[in-house]
């Protein structure tokens, strides 16, 4: 008699590629904005975050350099004030948000008259979700609460009028790139790499798992006590899928009780030939993608140090890279930040000012810039910082050609007209 035999081969969890999405179609009065979920995209950033060593390294090096030294201005008059107005901790703050989350807001607070800005705080771009758009072509308010999972905190959320659409004592200055397929929100330079974050923390969670539990190697199992229906098939499948597969269950052993020695399973193991190698490639390849994805010429600047650096030396390295990266990655972020507080300045009361943040140049650059041009290191530090200053002082006319050009840099009333 013909036995009947049966082969499973269980699928494991499929990936795609994040796919970020604004809701507008919601019941609700704001906007949520989610990768996997409707409203977890804030969550899966910072999870990218906080588990994958490489993008943490990058994330946090890119805001120091983001934010040098601190905002500073040639009017010392003015100096004084301005540390006052903006503090160099929510500046700090603001400048990390705008690289990990794409997204970064100020808390301004105006006078009661609302003729001057007293304050700008740092508030935490992740507890803010924008108010649908309406009649105006621009958000009109911000709601912030501070846990978007939990329903209860949803009713105590707080309606905060964007800044220059109000006379209201508090308003947000949110702060975001133009992107032409989102307008509430806009995603960070490194979106691309989210997944290869996820996988540098399951390799860490597999290598973890292994260790712990004695790196025993894959397994067939085979049930001998003849085949199943296709109902307790499943059922079996997906026990066994449970427990046994993911990262998390990397290692783990079975036990079976069994009437008699024939009915017992047999369990195989799977040797993987080069398996060691396997997992370096996978690791190797991901710290590349991500270090791509941060637009980073150079793991040196940030502490890291990989098989190729494609210079003849570090010095050399350091040098090229370092000045790729201030003109392709850290100047047109410090612009974004500096134009939102020079339009806001200019609203508030204070006219134009020329702001500029203090570069933070690695000491070997500014060494050997120093020796080229027979300077002191002081006076290296200087022509980077000048080569920095904000000149934005344009007039009316130039800013309402800019918005024309760019809707996205409106903030106040009176720019409606103009769009």
């Amino acid at each position: 008699m013909k036995k009947d035999k049966h082969l499973s081969v269980l699928q494991l969890t499929r990936q795609d590629v994040p796919d970020v999405k604004e809701d507008t179609k919601t019941r609700y009065d704001w906007i949520p904005i989610g990768i996997e979920h409707q409203d977890d995209y804030y969550e899966k950033l910072t999870e990218a975050y906080n588990t994958s060593t490489t993008n943490a390294a990058c994330v946090d090096g890119t805001a120091d350099l983001l934010y040098g030294k601190g905002l500073t201005t040639n009017d010392e008059e003015f100096s004084t004030q301005l540390q006052r107005l903006v503090k160099g901790e929510d500046l700090r703050k603001v400048f990390f948000d705008l690289k990990l989350y794409g997204n970064a807001a100020f808390q301004v607070k105006w006078n009661k008259e609302h003729t001057k800005i007293v304050k700008m705080s740092h508030i935490p771009v992740q507890l803010l979700r924008a108010e649908k758009i309406t009649v105006t072509p621009q958000v009109e308010n911000y709601y912030y609460c501070t846990d978007w999972s939990d329903m209860r905190k949803q009713k105590q959320k707080i309606k905060i009028p964007s800044f220059g659409t109000s006379n209201e004592e508090r308003e947000i200055l949110y702060i975001k790139e133009y992107e032409p397929s989102r307008f509430y929100y806009s995603l960070p330079d490194w979106i691309s790499a989210l997944q290869f974050s996820q996988v540098e923390a399951e390799l860490s969670n597999l290598h973890i798992n292994n260790i712990e539990n004695g790196f025993l190697p894959l397994v067939m199992v085979n049930l001998n006590n003849g085949v199943p229906a296709p109902e307790e098939r499943d059922t079996i499948e997906n026990m066994i899928e449970h427990k046994f597969t993911g990262t998390k269950n990397a290692g783990r052993f079975m036990v079976s009780f069994n009437d008699d020695k024939e009915a017992a399973p047999t369990v195989e193991s799977i040797q993987v030939e080069n398996l060691h190698e396997k997992y370096q490639y996978v690791a190797e390849y991901a710290q590349d993608r991500i270090l791509v994805a941060h637009r980073i010429v150079s793991p040196l600047l940030f502490g890291i140090r990989t098989a190729n650096n494609g210079f003849s030396s570090q010095s050399e390295e350091m040098k090229t890279a370092y000045s790729i990266f201030q003109t392709m990655t850290i100047q047109p972020f410090q612009s974004l930040v500096l134009d939102a507080l020079y339009y806001a300045l200019i609203e508030g009361g204070y006219g134009e000012r020329d702001l500029y943040i203090e570069q933070l140049t690695p000491l070997v650059i500014l060494a050997d810039t120093a020796e080229d041009t027979d300077s002191t290191i002081e006076e290296a530090q200087e022509d980077v910082d000048d080569a920095m200053i904000n000149t934005e002082t344009q007039d009316e006319e130039q800013m309402e050609e800019e918005l024309l050009l760019n809707p996205s840099k409106a903030f106040s009333s009176e720019e409606y007209e103009i769009l």
